[in-house]
C-alpha cells in the first residue's frame, strides 16, 4: 500500500524452479513494486512471499540476498571509480561466508575462498563477455556494458533465484540479443530467472512463461504464445505490434 492506494492487489504467483518468467504490463502496473516487494525493499502490508518453503517477506534485502536471491535495477548501480574486476570481486563477497576475524587476520582460510572469488569473478567476465574491459573503471563502459555488468554482479553472488528488472534498459538490438542468449545460459545453470522487462520481442525470446499485470493485478499467466493473443492483454498492454 502507499497510502490508500493499493500497488499490488490479489496477486498470487507461483514460479517453479529452473523457469524463467516475464513479467510485463504497462507502465504503473505494479511490476518494479513487485520485485521490491520479492527482494525485500518493499514489506507488503498483507500476505506473505515464501521461498523454498520458508517466509522471506519481511526480511531485509540482504538476508534474502544471503538466502540465494539476488536482484538487478532499472538503473546502473555500479561501484563508483571501481574497475570492472574489482566491482566483480566486493559483490562476490556479498556471499563469502568467513568470518570477519579471519578477514581481518588474512588466515590462510580467508585468502583460499579470496582466491576462488578472483578466479570465479574472471570466468565469469569471460562468459559474460567482458574480460576485455576487466581493468576498465565500470562507469567508463559503454551503457550496455554496464547493464550487462549488473547482470554479471548479481550473479557472483550464486543466486538460485535472479530477479532481472529491465536489463535491457537503453541496448540495441545485438546487445538485447546478446542478453537474451545470457539468460538462456543462466537457466542451463540452474538459475531460476525472473524477468521484467518492455520488449516484447525479447521477452518472447527469453521466456517460458509470462505473466501481465495491469493497476496491480495479474490478468494473465501462460505460455508467451498463448498470453499475447488474449484481448485483454492486447487491450492493456500488447496493441497490435506484437500480433
Amino acid at each position: 500500500m502507499f497510502g490508500k492506494l493499493a500497488a499490488l492487489e490479489d496477486i498470487n504467483l507461483e514460479i517453479n524452479e529452473g523457469e524463467v518468467v516475464g513479467i510485463v504490463g504497462p507502465n504503473g502496473s505494479g511490476k518494479t513494486t513487485l520485485i521490491n516487494v520479492m527482494s525485500g525493499f518493499y514489506r507488503p502490508t498483507t500476505g506473505q512471499i515464501i521461498y523454498d518453503g520458508k517466509r522471506i517477506s519481511g526480511l531485509r534485502p540482504d538476508q534474502i540476498c544471503s538466502r540465494g536471491v539476488m536482484r538487478t535495477f532499472q538503473s546502473n548501480v555500479l561501484y563508483r571509480d571501481a574497475t570492472v574486476i574489482t566491482s566483480m570481486i566486493r559483490a562476490s563477497f556479498m556471499n563469502l561466508k568467513a568470518g570477519s576475524w579471519a578477514q581481518f587476520l588474512n588466515t590462510s582460510g580467508f585468502k583460499a575462498k579470496e582466491n576462488e572469488l578472483w578466479k570465479k569473478s574472471a570466468e565469469l567476465l569471460d562468459v559474460f563477455g567482458l574480460s576485455k574491459f576487466r581493468d576498465m573503471r565500470a562507469l567508463d563502459l559503454p551503457h550496455g556494458s554496464q547493464r550487462i555488468l549488473g547482470i554479471a554482479m548479481a550473479v557472483v553472488t550464486n543466486p538460485r533465484l535472479l530477479l532481472l528488472d529491465e536489463p535491457m534498459t537503453g541496448m540495441n538490438d545485438e546487445e538485447t540479443m546478446e542478453v537474451v542468449s545470457l539468460i538462456g545460459k543462466l537457466r542451463q545453470q540452474g538459475i531460476t530467472i525472473i524477468l521484467v522487462e518492455h520488449n516484447m520481442k525479447a521477452v518472447l525470446n527469453a521466456t517460458q512463461r509470462l505473466i501481465v499485470l495491469n493497476f496491480g493485478h495479474k490478468i494473465a499467466d501462460g505460455r508467451p504464445e498463448h498470453v499475447v493473443d488474449m484481448n485483454e492483454v492486447i487491450e492493456c498492454y500488447l496493441g497490435t505490434e506484437v500480433i
